[in-house]
């Protein structure tokens, strides 16, 4: 483990650059029990291709959003760079986000809180090669696509760090999650490390699987952070798409043909196809989300936060102290407020 979230830093050392941030605001975890409004807040909610990020799409689909008092402006972006950057500087009120993805930003000056844990990734991403390549060790001198600084490519940087090799060995192109996918299918690169749907398109294309996230639940989660003045000026609204996200989630399991049907037509892939990227995705329930941001030291969300800033980033130059406090970065109190 040591060695997958040292890989993890090597990306986050070298994060996406920072915008200017809007006035901090107090942590809004009180917001948590307060009652929706009657009044339709409008809100902006940025995201990228993810199969639970869909559950946004379902909630405003269904009028899950309005009927919980939030109108909410879903604003999709190509790469997880572009929805941060748009985030961090100030252009919307709420981004998802892979977890690996929300410390340096946070670290370097980001103004928002993460409230809501959405999936842990179950074998929904990985790395896929060629038929020629048989191990981590075939991959020498071969060209690997993936988008540098994302969650996947800290899943290349841990396998190659775990078999002796580095970034070095191989050919690294910097491309979009969705163009890796693209390119390898075409035959302009040996492997690609990318997450679903494009992870599912190329194994269903030839490609053989030589990692998922299924060897490892637990490293990557994916979660929703909220800016802090939205926490701050507006809790109610962070309630409510809290909220909404769980009921879509309810209305997927009692209805999932149609839910299916839906949220694969806004991933671009069939309702069978989702469902099957679904399978490959543990969706927490509120409780299992508290006890992600509870304060811990094995490996839940808070754990793997405060940890890894203690134990790496220091190490790698990135902080100026050990003492950083990645915790605060954590609000449990909307979703402790809808546990009942």
């Amino acid at each position: 483990m040591k060695k997958k979230i040292y890989a993890l830093m090597m990306v986050l050392a070298m994060t996406v650059s920072m915008y200017a941030c809007g006035d901090s605001g107090n942590n809004g975890g009180s917001g948590g029990n307060s009652e929706v409004s009657e009044e339709k807040t409008e809100v902006t909610l940025g995201t990228t291709s993810w199969p639970t990020n869909m559950f946004f799409y379902l909630a405003k689909e269904k009028g899950i959003f309005e009927k919980n008092g939030v109108e909410v402006a879903i604003q999709d972006f190509a790469s997880t760079t572009e929805s941060t950057n748009a985030f961090i500087g100030g252009k919307l009120d709420f981004c998802t986000f892979a977890s690996s993805e929300t410390i340096s930003p946070f670290i370097q000056g980001g103004d928002f809180s993460i409230v809501l844990e959405t999936d842990k990734s179950n074998g929904c991403e990985g790395l896929v090669a060629t038929s020629d390549i048989k191990n981590i060790g075939d991959l020498k001198g071969k060209t690997v696509a993936t988008q540098l600084y994302s969650v996947d490519h800290m899943f290349l940087l841990t396998l190659l760090d775990e078999n002796g090799m580095t970034e070095k060995d191989i050919n690294i192109v910097d491309m979009s999650i969705q163009e890796s996918g693209n390119a390898f299918i075409a035959g302009q690169c040996d492997a690609a490390c990318i997450w679903d749907p494009y992870f599912s398109q190329a194994k269903d294309a030839g490609g053989t699987e030589l990692f998922s996230s299924a060897d490892d639940p637990d490293l990557i989660t994916d979660v929703l952070g909220a800016s802090k003045s939205v926490c701050k000026d507006n809790p109610k609204a962070v309630t409510a798409v809290i909220k909404s996200f769980f009921e879509a989630v309810d209305y997927w399991k009692e209805n999932p043909d149609e839910a299916n049907e839906i949220m694969g037509k806004q991933l671009g892939v069939t309702a069978d196809e989702f469902a099957a990227q679904m399978a490959g995705l543990l969706i927490p329930s509120k409780e299992d989300v508290v006890t992600a941001f509870t304060e811990a030291e094995d490996y839940t969300y808070w754990g793997y936060t405060q940890n890894t800033v203690r134990n790496f980033m220091y190490e790698l130059g990135v902080l100026d102290s050990k003492d950083a406090d990645c915790g605060d970065m954590i609000d449990a109190g909307f979703v402790q407020g809808l546990v009942k």
